[in-house]
Formats: structure tokens, sequence, C-alpha cells
């Protein structure tokens, strides 16, 4: 590292013109070096050439992290003693201590007075308590003996900069690199004006500002709108372990630092509290649940219509603002992000190149199809392992159901569309007891349809469909289970999507009579439900096949019931003419008309013969599905519930078997 060996031959030089004052002078602190004057020259040349240079150690402290030229020669000069044994023997003789071979503030002062010839004092005052390089948490003072003078104190680099300095010079200062998403500040804030004004004016008066809530994009949304207040850019920096260094978030100096730490285990105020210090004014996001000590915390809510109506109006004008508002409750950062890529897509099918932050040579806007598409995704990356990302491909017009359950399902998308209407323009259901979601029954026998009439559901708003996996979800440590479901709800509605329970009398089963420990905390994970589905902003389907074994109290908290029935005659003759391959690939002899008459199959049942005579078909000179090949399947479909397959079981199409029970 070119700045430590400078600062040892200074320190070397220093160290020899002290030793050639006579043995019974004490010459003053201040003063310049004379005995070496030719040496003394060259360095000085080679000081200030390196101040010019584009030394990565050098750009890193300078450039990014701001230090000043005293500063920068104080870390070297901790470097230098810590590389360089000669650098550490000749600053004991600077002190006069030979016990002290660290700088001190005297020894520093004297080195940038005698070899940089900068004034004396002010090289004093940085170095007294470790100036800039302390507050960036690059060095630190050592606790010193009692009856010491101050500019005595011993100032040592600290370790984590020591390990990155032989690591890589290039690193010292920056531990790892932090990849802040940086939001520009918005034309005018999402959430209340005034509200957001108060919140800007406790940071400028505390310089730390606590934002706390259960909803990390209304955090992150409100803690945007701060900075666009100041006139500065929000860097949003996410916490899982430890707090960033210092000197790592005072790259981010051009804009609003922003923690979030709704990831990260608790962290001690008084550790926030340097941080603000050192960074000038800091946004601090936490947990509803986590304690924030002394500071003053705002509770943050979520990003509702209003909000997202304003974020959208400014990216997408007023007249789409409606439509992906109602959708998509995003924050800033999320809206641009999804036309960002949007756009990249689309210059890309285009063969158009895109400007750094994504935008097309044209600047035009995608369709809104297209934006909306690129949140849904965003959405669905987001997701993690106890969730299963449906692709909702069928829309309701596929869904064979009786009529009254069609206009029920109907009602559910009319419901969802307008629900922003209703709260917000009309002011009703603001206090609902039930909550503000949209919570669904679908209760029939299996193979009825409800889990595909859930992914219509999904398509037909426009939606991603997330199945929560009880395999990943339920555990058998205590507490693990309301943790798990804690993160599937949080990850859903910040992925706007349809959240399914399939097989939901699992996780929602009646709360027994306690017994036992086991008793006593599976109850606890069934409130934990109830109190969940009342605060969660989104929709959600829950199927079961016995809706008799549902807790009440999640009955009472259900918008809609609907129940699935077997398919009659008509359904079941419909069902057979969507489960089968397009016209051109049947023969002509196929008889739906006997199937639907003479077997009561449910969907789930006929789509799975559909299927499988496909398969037999398709291993066939022709490729045709005939009767043959969907009686077989059907016997297939039968052998599997146990129920009569026999020829006489299939009555005027037993031609069709042989005697065996083959298909002929």
């Amino acid at each position: 590292m070119i700045g430590a060996e400078l600062m040892r031959d200074a320190a070397l030089l220093g160290a020899g013109c002290h030793v050639a004052l006579p043995a019974d002078s004490v010459g003053p602190a201040d003063a310049g070096w004379s005995a070496q004057p030719r040496a003394r020259a060259e360095l000085l040349e080679r000081l200030r050439a390196h101040e010019r240079s584009a030394d990565p150690a050098r750009a890193r402290l300078c450039d990014e992290l701001g230090l000043d030229v005293p500063a920068y020669w104080l870390v070297m000069l901790c470097a230098a003693v810590e590389l360089h044994p000669e650098a550490a023997a000749a600053v004991s003789l600077l002190t006069e201590d030979p016990r002290q071979q660290l700088p001190t503030p005297t020894a520093v002062a004297r080195l940038l007075r005698g070899i940089r010839e900068l004034p004396y004092r002010g090289a004093l005052a940085g170095a007294l308590d470790g100036g800039a390089a302390r507050r960036l948490g690059l060095v630190e003072v050592l606790e010193p003996l009692p009856g010491l003078p101050h500019a005595a104190h011993a100032i040592r680099l600290v370790r984590a900069e020591l390990v990155a300095a032989l690591d890589d010079p290039a690193s010292l200062g920056a531990r790892r690199e932090l990849l802040p998403a940086t939001v520009p500040p918005a034309a005018a804030p999402a959430f209340d004006a005034e509200r957001v004004r108060h919140a800007a004016g406790l940071l400028a008066h505390r310089r730390l500002l606590v934002l706390r809530a259960a909803s990390r994009r209304g955090a992150r949304q409100l803690a945007c709108d701060v900075a666009g207040v100041l006139g500065r850019p929000a860097h949003l920096v996410g916490v899982a372990d430890e707090l960033p260094r210092v000197a790592e978030l005072a790259r981010l100096r051009d804009g609003l630092v922003v923690l979030d730490l709704h990831a990260a285990p608790a962290v001690a105020p008084a550790a926030l509290a340097r941080l603000a210090e050192a960074l000038g004014a800091l946004v601090v996001l936490v947990d509803e649940g986590a304690d924030s000590g002394e500071h003053v915390a705002l509770d943050a809510a979520a990003v509702g219509y209003p909000e997202a109506r304003r974020i959208w109006a400014e990216l997408v004008g007023e007249h789409g603002a409606v439509a992906m508002a109602t959708r998509f409750r995003v924050g800033l950062e999320e809206a641009r992000g999804a036309i960002r890529e949007a756009r990249d897509l689309h210059a890309a099918a285009r063969g158009t190149v895109t400007d750094g932050d994504g935008a097309a040579g044209s600047g035009m806007l995608p369709p809104l199809d297209a934006i909306a598409a690129r949140v849904r995704a965003q959405g669905a990356r987001r997701m993690g392992r106890h969730v299963t990302v449906v692709e909702p491909s069928s829309r309701l017009t596929d869904l064979v159901v009786p009529a009254e359950l069609r206009l029920q399902l109907d009602e559910i998308v009319a419901w969802q569309r307008s629900s922003h209407r209703v709260r917000w323009s009309m002011n009703v259901a603001a206090e609902d007891p039930l909550g503000r979601g949209l919570t669904c029954l679908f209760a029939g026998k299996s193979g009825t349809g409800k889990t595909f009439a859930a992914r219509c559901l999904a398509a037909e708003l426009g939606l991603n469909l997330y199945r929560i996996d009880l395999s990943q979800v339920v555990s058998k440590y205590i507490g693990e289970t309301e943790k798990a479901l804690a993160r599937v709800f949080d990850e859903v509605e910040a992925g706007h999507g349809l959240l399914l329970f399939d097989e939901a009398d699992a996780l929602f089963g009646r709360r027994s009579e306690v017994k036992d420990a086991h008793d006593r905390y599976a109850n606890i994970e069934v409130g934990y439900l109830l109190q969940r589905l009342e605060s969660y902003d989104g929709i959600a389907v829950l199927t079961t096949n016995l809706q008799g074994n549902m807790d009440a109290a999640f009955v009472r908290r259900l918008r809609f019931i609907l129940h699935f029935p077997a398919p009659d005659r008509e359904l079941r003759r419909r069902l057979w003419e969507r489960s089968l391959p397009a016209p051109e690939w049947r023969a002509g002899d196929l008889a739906l008309d006997a199937l639907a008459d003479r077997f009561a199959l449910n969907g789930g049942a006929i789509h799975n013969v559909g299927l499988a005579a496909a398969h037999l078909a398709a291993a066939t000179p022709s490729g045709l599905v005939t009767t043959a090949h969907v009686v077989r399947a059907t016997q297939r479909e039968l052998q599997k519930s146990g129920r009569p397959a026999d020829p006489a079981a299939f009555g005027p199409l037993a031609g069709h078997i042989n005697a065996n029970g083959t298909p002929r």
C-alpha cells in the first residue's frame, strides 16, 4: 500500500531528524525539520504526487469516503505501524515513550507539520479524537492511562481495516460492498404531505428517524417520501445480520441512508445513534414489535390505494393509475423497477438500445399489461420456500360449474375490483371487524374444481397464485409455524397474488380442549391464523373437502363460502367435451353422451380420463382418440377408486372391451 509506505518513510525521516537534535535541547512541537532538507523536500514531493494519483486506497478513502488530507495521512500512518515494524519503532521515538509504538495526536501533528507542511494546530485538532477517520470507523482511540494528556492518547487502525488492507488495499474503508436500492426523489410524496413533513422535521431535529411498521413496503415508501421532501435520493440498505460500518455507509453521502432492519436481529439503539451521529442523518426501518429505546418512532402505514394511485399517476398518468393501483399497491421503487424491466424487454424485442436507467431511446411508456406482468414477476421472485408459485392460465370461462356458483365467482371478482371505491370513496368498511381482505372458502368433494376455480380466479384478477406448502409451513417446534406463516403472508402481500390454502382444514381445524402442551400450542397456531387473516389486506382462498372440520371462528371471518357440488349429467357432458383433445384429434365414433349418462364422475376424474385417452391415442399411428381409448382410460380411473370396472359396468360401451378386460 503506497500511502502506508510513504508514511513509513515519513516516520523514519521524522525520527532521524528528531534524534539529530542536541541531547540537551527539546525542539518545539510545531517546528519543521532542518536536519535533512534534501530528503524532506523529496518526500514532500512524493506525498503531493500521491495525493494527485489514482491509487485505489487513496481514491476509496478520499474520493468516496470524503476524507481530507490530514485524516487520510492519519489512516496511512496507523496502517504503516501495523505493516512495517520499523515505522512502529520510529513512532516510539517521536512520542518519546519507549512503551508507545502507536501514533498519538502529537506525533501525527509533528509529522504533518514537518513533512507535509500542514499547520500544526489544525493537524493536532484533527488527530485529537481521530477526527473523520474515527467517525467513519477506520481508526480507534485506545483507553488511556490516567493522567495522560489528550494529545498523548494512542490511535490505532481497527482490526477489520487491517485485515482489509492486508487482503486488498483497495478495500480499505469498505469491508464489503453495499448494494443499496437508490430511489430518486418523486415529484410529490405518496403519503399524506403533512405527515411526511412532520417526519422530515423530526429527522432534521434528532438526526435519527425510526419508522416502525408491520408493512415493510409502507415503511420503505415513507422513507422515500421523507428523502424526497429533503430533495435527496433514498439509499435503501437491507440488513440481514450485522449493521454496516460507518465507512461503508459514508460512501452514500449524496443521499439519505435508510437502513431496513426488518430481517435483522435486535440492534442496540445506542449503535443506531452512533451511526446517525457519524452520517448526520439516518432513517431506520424496524418491525412493529421492535424496541426503539429512547428514540422516537413513527408508525408507518401500509401502502394503500390512495398512495399507490399517486405513485402510478406520476409514472403512467392519471388514466392508467386507477387500474394499476387497484391491482398493485406498490412502493415507488417497485413501480419504477417494473417499468424499467418492461422497457428493457420491449427494447430487446425491437432491437433498440436502452440508457442506463433502462429507458428505451424512444422514451415510450410500455403498455400497462407489460408493466403489470413485471410487477407480478417481481412478486414471484420474492417468494420463499413456503410458497409455490402457480401460473394461472385458465379464465373463469374455462370453468364448468353450475350457474349459481359461477355467479358467486363473478361476485368475488367484482368485490375485489371495487374494494378501493367502497373503502376510500364511499368511506365504508374502513374499520370492518372482519378486516379489509377478501377471504373465501371453497368446499366440496375432491375433484369438483375447487383448486382449478382458484386458478381461474387469479387469472381473472390478473394476479399470481401462491399455494401454501403445508410441509414447509407446519413445524413440530413451538412457535416456528407462526413465524413461517408470518413470512408467507408478508411475502404474498408483497407479491400481489391470490393466496391459496389447499386442504385448509389441516391448518384451520377446530381448536380443541387443552389437555397438554401440544394442544395449547396447536390452539395458539389457530389463533394466530385468525388474527393474521383479519389484518391480511389481500385475497385468500381456502379449499376443503371437510367443511365440518373447520373452526367456527374462521367461518365467521369468511366473505364468501362456495359449495362445489358433484356435476350433473349436463355438466359432465361439458366436462367430457373440454377434457378431450380438439375435434381434429378425435375419431368420429366418440360416445360422449353415453359416458356422461353412465358414469357419475367428477371433473377431476374426467380430466384424468381425457389425459390418459390422449396418451393412448398418441401411441397409435393415426393419433386419433377413439371410444376404445376413452373406455380403457375410464376403466383405469374406476379401478383407482375401487369402483366396478368390468364389462358389465360399461353397459352399451362394453363392446369396446374384450372378455379379459382389455380394450378392443
